[in-house]
């Protein structure tokens, strides 16, 4: 057991206790280790072995907390927090399992606010017993900043406990909240519920109106964008009923929403009251709602109606420079898919940005799905203003030759782009090859770090990886050799 780099030694170590059995020159070995983090990841693997009994066990448990306690870094503090909530799942139920859970528990709450405490928490809220997600929650609600990220794997691991009376304990939390995070809260335990098919009374929707005046527009808009289910348009259509702009904005969502609940009455009779209001608002904001007026009767077959709302003029270009023809438009689409929590925001921004260079570089057109947001063109506007990647500047070039624009994953699954292939370096069933498709290809690509949605992957029969060996990339490089291969097949 000579081998100086810790991760390896670590992976050495605990790949001879499964072949061996264990042994004491193991935990030697493992107390070597240099790197707190790796020695306390080797010494919890070792206790996980059955060869050991629960009173070694428990001895063994501080001397890990102190390993990985001589970590100063919060975020690699709580990758170790993952790391070891999901090696010390292995270990048998009992004093020293329970004992190091409430080590970790209390690790957790010693991070400083932001990613590095909810990491930890999404890290270990599903490997607790259920009677410590109360004490978890509070947790996530002192994320300041960050509380409804923070609180969403917790609530995720109360909802799916289904214990009504602990959703009872943590309920007077989320309504005292300030009126905008009470609807975040809200709005996720209100689609955790029906995901889980817990009939709450009142529903977490219900519970919801009395905050949606003073919370901001995106929360509330992203709020109307979440809902599912028919009744709960109508009661959210009702309650944020009215003829100012964000009204209108809010009635052409739940219109959408209405029509994938299946309801394509009610999304026409909200769609005729957008366009009944909209007239009273300035020309420009007016005619940038009408589109969205527009699109949303198209998608309803009434042709005539989205033609009255259809802009009349190119969309106006947000540069003096003289739109180039083409750009090696060879017809294939990037979907970038928006997995970024919240309304627009940095990352949404630099991600765009790096698209329009790839896309214009390789004639490459872009689609945003499930992105939070319905105008496109201000999207630029502020991708021009706030990012300083180079690519920014394809933007209006993308956006004259309509060949940037805004999309749901129901309509690229449904071929509406190309034909739909998911990016992943875990493919379902091996690689795809692109060789053998004709034909334009939609290709599905996952922003940060946590890829594509399992609900996309699941519903996307072909699936692409893209170095032969599985690695994961960061998203501007995947992109950037995606483009080239999509490029190459033309």
């Amino acid at each position: 057991m000579d081998e100086r780099h810790d991760p390896s030694a670590c992976r050495r170590i605990l790949r001879e206790a499964r072949e061996n059995g264990l042994h004491r020159k193991l935990f030697d070995a493992a107390q070597e280790l240099q790197d707190g983090i790796y020695r306390a990841e080797a010494l919890c693997g070792l206790c996980g072995s059955t060869d050991m009994d629960e009173e070694d066990r428990s001895e063994w448990v501080p001397i890990i907390v102190d390993a990985m306690l001589e970590e100063e870094r919060p975020w690699r503090l709580a990758e170790s927090i993952g790391i070891i909530a999901k090696s010390m799942s292995k270990w048998p139920g009992g004093r020293a399992r329970k004992g190091l859970m409430g080590d970790l528990i209390g690790m957790t709450g010693g991070l400083p606010n932001g990613d590095a405490r909810v990491e930890a928490l999404k890290a270990i809220s599903s490997r607790v017993s259920p009677q410590k997600l109360p004490e978890l929650f509070v947790l996530a609600v002192e994320n300041h900043g960050m509380e409804a990220k923070a609180a969403r794997p917790v609530m995720k691991a109360i909802v799916e406990s289904k214990d009504k009376q602990m959703i009872a304990e943590i309920t007077p939390i989320l309504t005292e909240s300030a009126p905008d995070l009470a609807v975040k809260f809200l709005d996720n335990l209100h689609r955790l519920s029906i995901q889980s098919k817990l009939d709450l009374k009142p529903s977490a929707l219900e519970m919801a109106i009395p905050f949606l005046e003073d919370a901001e527009f995106e929360t509330v808009r992203t709020l109307c964008s979440h809902l599912t289910l028919k009744n709960d348009v109508v009661i959210l259509s009702q309650a944020l009923d009215g003829n100012d702009e964000d009204s209108i904005r809010f009635a052409v969502t739940l219109a959408g929403r209405a029509d994938r609940a299946g309801d394509s009455d009610l999304a026409a009779e909200l769609l005729e009251k957008a366009a009944t209001n909209v007239v009273n608002l300035d020309e420009r904001t007016s005619s940038k709602i009408k589109k969205n007026i527009s699109k949303g009767f198209e998608r309803l077959g009434l042709a005539k109606r989205a033609e009255e709302f259809a802009p009349v003029q190119t969309p106006q270009i947000l540069t003096e420079k003289p739109v180039q023809k083409g750009g090696g438009g060879v017809g294939h689409t990037l979907a970038l898919v928006g997995t970024y929590d919240g309304s627009i925001g940095t990352p949404h921004l630099r991600a765009l940005a790096r698209a329009a260079g790839i896309a214009w570089g390789f004639g490459l057109d872009i689609a945003l799905i499930d992105w939070p947001t319905d105008d496109i063109e201000q999207l630029c506007e502020q991708a021009q203003k706030e990012s300083g990647t180079a690519g920014v500047a394809h933007l209006p070039s993308l956006l004259a030759a309509q060949r940037l624009q805004l999309s749901t994953a129901e309509n690229a699954l449904s071929g509406s782009h190309g034909h739909p292939i998911a990016t992943t370096h875990q493919p379902r069933g091996g690689s795809v090859n692109l060789n053998d498709f004709d034909g334009k290809i939609c290709m599905f690509i996952g922003l940060g770090r946590q890829g594509l949605p399992k609900k996309l992957l699941d519903n996307c029969q072909d699936q692409f990886e893209l170095t032969g060996v599985g690695a994961s990339l960061e998203t501007a490089v995947a992109m950037g050799a995606i483009a080239q291969r999509l490029a190459d097949l033309n």
